[in-house]
């Protein structure tokens, strides 16, 4: 293929956003396409997502495809699941510590809980972008094992924290290690899964969140049990933290740095996942970085639309995830069942989560299921809001966090599955969960002790923000929807003319081939 000068980048990226290409093409003289492109471009049917199997390459209805990714799915996801069930663990254990009576052994007073939590996402918004580029840098096997080893250790040490600032400290070394967790699993499973697989498979890593605030209200619970030298709070910070401690070597050695070193693929399966990554169109082992890369998400408006969603979204997530066990608390239940009145919510939300990431995948859609979730989320803020029946209220938190997973996972995935090169696409998730991430200073400094027991502010806030996710998703909707147009008309127009499409390696998801989901 015939290399590309600057100008001629520039210029084909003039085309593909040029407002004045009309969707019939009907303004564009016979000559206007080549010229814009310097008629030089060669179309490689090797790197893109069009390679039937009649072509000799990998393509999702190729035999082999179906082994990997059983195996993929049998190994690779439980992994993925397990580190975001564990992150997730040390990250929201704070709420069950805080009703297990932590505030009270710290003398916590006025907002120094909610500063706990708040800057816990100080340093995660710092890292969430570091991230998604150390991860092709360090390789998974280094870099997830020694996080997962950081915040174990982390955890495990917050046991025998004395006073406020000692929980300040522990919660901005938390946040560092937590923060490269997430974007790090996103960016390794956009790179072995095609853009139409890896909701579903996402799905199950994704519901690990959910399980994990089960599983935490579990063991909060269990703690609030042990009589023993120690208080119930200390307990659940050693036990979460040398749970996640003890599965540190399982990454280290389990994981490969490539995806065709991994130990459960034979040879033979090991050279398709070769020839594989030339036919996905957000994979390519060999990507360098480059700062043009970087700039392409920087400039693009529908990364930042798409991070404003986030932010909103991510609003409620965080805050009811560390506040939900004190706002089931006063509903009137005691310290002791809230935890355990944890479980069945968070347990419904991953069903549901798990639905919702198999019908995206099969139908090829992501709007829907984000707009639907936070109209959902939206009901149920308003329930908890509106009613002064403890019960009916306890009903409105079922309702709200069916929605809190599916439109924040959902929204990263469609970000991810529409940028091609891997820089960009780190670039533009990166900035869209610093977005998202940084909503968690915000949801700390909301849901106020003086706000008991309604909490009333932070709700009506977050339904406020819940809204605005609505307008931004669909504003991001229209916005693939007028490129993907844009692109049809060059496409038709190179067809009239018969011409080859322009296609270029560096432009990613801007080729006119390259089709946006919605």
């Amino acid at each position: 293929m015939t290399e590309l000068s600057n100008k001629q980048i520039e210029l084909v990226d003039r085309v593909i956003f040029d407002d004045t290409i009309q969707e019939n093409s009907g303004q564009t003289d016979d000559n206007s396409l080549k010229e814009k492109t310097g008629g030089t471009f060669e179309y490689d049917q090797d790197v893109t997502a069009t390679t039937t199997d009649d072509d000799g390459m990998p393509a999702s209805s190729h035999p082999m495809e179906a082994k990997i990714l059983r195996k993929m799915d049998m190994f690779l996801i439980p992994l993925m699941g397990l580190l975001y069930f564990l992150s997730n663990l040390d990250k929201s254990n704070i709420g069950n510590a805080a009703v297990a009576g932590m505030r009270e052994d710290l003398k916590l007073v006025g907002n120094q809980y909610n500063t706990c939590v708040t800057v816990f996402f100080a340093t995660y918004v710092l890292f969430d972008p570091i991230g998604t580029n150390l991860l092709k840098i360090m390789g998974p096997p280094t870099m997830m094992s020694c996080c997962l080893l950081a915040f174990g250790v982390i955890s495990l040490c917050t046991a025998w924290v004395k006073n406020y600032r000692h929980l300040i400290a522990v919660r901005l070394l938390l946040g560092a290690f937590e923060g490269m967790i997430y974007p790090s699993i996103n960016m390794y499973l956009s790179m072995c899964y095609r853009r139409e697989q890896y909701a579903k498979r996402f799905a199950y890593v994704f519901a690990a969140a959910c399980l994990s605030s089960s599983f935490g209200g579990l063991i909060g619970y269990a703690c609030s049990k042990i009589n023993g030298s120690l208080a119930a709070w200390q307990y659940i910070y050693i036990v979460e933290g040398a749970i996640s401690i003890g599965f540190v070597p399982l990454y280290y050695f389990g994981l490969s740095k490539n995806l065709e070193d991994s130990w459960y693929f034979n040879g033979e399966e090991k050279e398709y996942i070769i020839q594989r990554f030339k036919t996905m169109s957000t994979s390519n082992p060999n990507e360098k970085f480059e700062w043009f890369q970087a700039w392409l998400a920087i400039k693009d408006i529908k990364t930042w639309v798409s991070a404003v969603a986030l932010f909103g979204i991510d609003l409620t997530t965080f805050g009811l995830t560390v506040f939900l066990p004190i706002i089931i608390e006063s509903m009137g239940f005691t310290s002791v069942r809230v935890n355990l009145m944890t479980v069945p919510v968070y347990f419904l939300t991953a069903i549901v989560f798990f639905i919702c990431a198999r019908w995206s995948d099969h139908i090829r859609l992501r709007s829907p299921f984000i707009i639907g979730a936070c109209v959902t989320t939206s009901i149920g803020i308003s329930i908890v809001l509106g009613s002064q029946v403890h019960g009916v209220r306890y009903f409105g938190v079922y309702i709200l966090c069916m929605g809190i997973y599916v439109n924040a996972a959902v929204n990263c995935l469609w970000l991810s599955g529409n940028n091609g090169n891997y820089f960009k696409r780190a670039t533009a998730l990166g900035i869209n969960l610093f977005f998202g991430s940084g909503s968690g200073l915000v949801s700390g400094q909301i849901f106020l002790a003086s706000d008991k027991p309604r909490y009333t502010k932070g709700l009506s806030i977050s339904l406020a923000f819940q809204i605005l996710s609505i307008i931004m998703t669909f504003v991001q909707f229209l916005l693939y929807r007028r490129e993907n147009k844009k692109k049809e008309a060059i496409i038709e127009r190179c067809h009239e003319l018969n011409e080859p499409i322009p296609f270029d390696p560096r432009l990613s998801d801007l080729n006119p081939e390259f089709r946006y989901m919605y």
